[in-house]
């Protein structure tokens, strides 16, 4: 009873001493680790980290690979004394076809493993689980689709199928042990895998800042040399109209305005002294068309001149061809009902006793003034020198729009880009804490400012990620 109460206590008192130096060297781990890093250094600390952290792994791991090169070695020796081995004439026909053909694939496969164990020269972490994952799937092979083919090749060879099953028992016992030293940090080699991807997908993000940064740098300089184009455009434009010659177009297109306006509104008056006969000229064409009335070929010309731009008819003998219309309607007072063709007479008195050439004369006069006028301008070289530089304007605001979008949407993907960034910075600092195990400070050197990771919103200079 003594002695199990002493064996009893000498158990927990050792399992307590395991216990305490596993949590002494965790603590020893986690103060080795270096509690702030640059993050051009991550590499740097991602190697004194990986040692730290599994400490002895390159010494056991050289070691279980020598045992494991061993193996290979036997397995491979034992592979051929099974390709060579003679089997039992006495089995049955059936047993010896199944287990010959069967040992010839099992041969052949554990040829084909022994050449894919390529013993790593590197012992770090990343190489032995590396080396673990890909032998495991390699060992991951039966000796036979079946029951009954296993039974049949080792029914002819049993004791060269023992020892390679002890080979291969081996090989897992051996890998086992490689991932025992990587057992319990499954967690840690996690981050530490992910950790390059952050900082990768950092350095694009960052990469991609600064060429956005870059092109509105660019386009800045672009946008003000178009803001300096157009300033001096504008003040080339203003020295034109302040120019004499300027002053002295202006003038003449206000004169040209004028005399366009009054040749409108002479040719509206004259328009409308010959309104009132405008119907009853109208029937008599249309009288003449038809063959009621025979109109004098004088007189026809006349009519139409008048209904097509009376205006024009005052360069004919107006009075002339007045007189000849009076003389056919009062000669054949059946072409117009009475009240109608008197007040047509009427109205064609009144135009004989108006002084109608001299409306011709002051509308040609009027016209050869706007001739002249129109000739004066085209002879102002200022007015085309005017239109270049407004087109110029034009085309510079244009351009200057453009680049200044172009501007706004660069700033926008920065924002974007720097909300990413800071998504993987706090990424980061959670993979970096579940490596270390406790808080590490990074400090960031994107562009040319220098920052380092907070630990609170409120830490603007010094702080931990996340």
């Amino acid at each position: 009873m003594l002695l199990h109460a002493h064996v009893k206590q000498k158990y927990i008192l050792t399992s307590t001493l395991f216990k305490t130096v596993k949590w002494l060297d965790k603590i020893r781990s986690k103060d080795e680790i270096p509690s702030t890093v640059p993050f051009d250094g991550l590499d740097n600390w991602l190697g004194s980290v990986s040692q730290s952290l599994f400490r002895g792994l390159s010494t056991k791991a050289d070691q279980i690979y020598r045992e494991i090169r061993d193996t290979r070695e036997r397995l491979k020796q034992n592979a051929a004394r099974l390709q060579d081995a003679e089997p039992d004439e006495t089995m049955p026909d059936h047993i010896l076809k199944i287990g010959l053909l069967n040992r010839d694939r099992i041969v052949k496969h554990l040829y084909s493993v022994t050449d894919k164990i390529a013993i790593p020269s590197q012992t770090d972490y990343k190489t032995v689980l590396s080396f673990y994952r890909g032998m495991i799937a390699t060992l991951d092979f039966p000796f036979g689709k079946s029951s009954k083919n296993i039974y049949c090749v080792r029914s002819l060879f049993p004791d060269e199928i023992n020892e390679l099953i002890l080979d291969l028992n081996r090989l897992r016992t051996a890998l086992n042990q490689l991932i025992t030293l990587i057992k319990g940090k499954e967690s840690q080699v996690m981050h530490l895998e992910h950790v390059p991807e952050i900082v990768q997908a950092l350095k694009n993000l960052s990469s991609g800042i600064e060429k956005e940064k870059e092109k509105i740098y660019y386009q800045e300089e672009i946008s003000a040399a178009l803001e300096k184009k157009i300033e001096g455009e504008e003040e080339r434009l203003r020295t034109i109209e302040a120019s004499d010659e300027w002053i002295q177009f202006k003038e003449l297109k206000i004169e040209l305005g004028s005399l366009e306006e009054a040749v409108t509104m002479l040719e509206s008056n004259v328009s409308k002294l010959f309104f009132p006969v405008k119907n009853a000229l109208n029937l008599l064409k249309k009288q003449d068309e038809t063959g009621r009335h025979s109109l004098t070929p004088e007189v026809r010309g006349a009519i139409s001149a008048i209904l097509a731009s009376p205006i024009q008819a005052l360069g004919e003998d107006i009075h002339k061809s007045l007189l000849a219309i009076r003389t056919t309607l009062e000669g054949d007072p059946s072409i117009l009902k009475d009240r109608k063709r008197e007040k047509t007479l009427k109205w064609i008195e009144y135009l004989l006793n108006a002084d109608l050439p001299h409306l011709k004369t002051e509308r040609d006069q009027l016209h050869s003034r706007i001739e002249e006028i129109n000739g004066m301008l085209l002879d102002l070289q200022i007015l085309n020198d005017r239109m270049g530089i407004e087109q110029s304007i034009a085309s510079a605001k244009g351009q200057l729009i453009h680049v200044q979008e172009e501007i706004a949407r660069s700033k926008n993907h920065i924002v974007s880009l720097e909300q990413e960034r800071r998504e993987q910075e706090k990424l980061l600092s959670g993979a970096l804490e579940g490596i270390a195990g406790k808080k590490i400070e990074v400090t960031f050197n994107f562009g040319t400012e220098a920052t380092r990771s907070p630990s609170h919103p409120s830490d603007e200079k010094r702080g931990t990620l996340g």
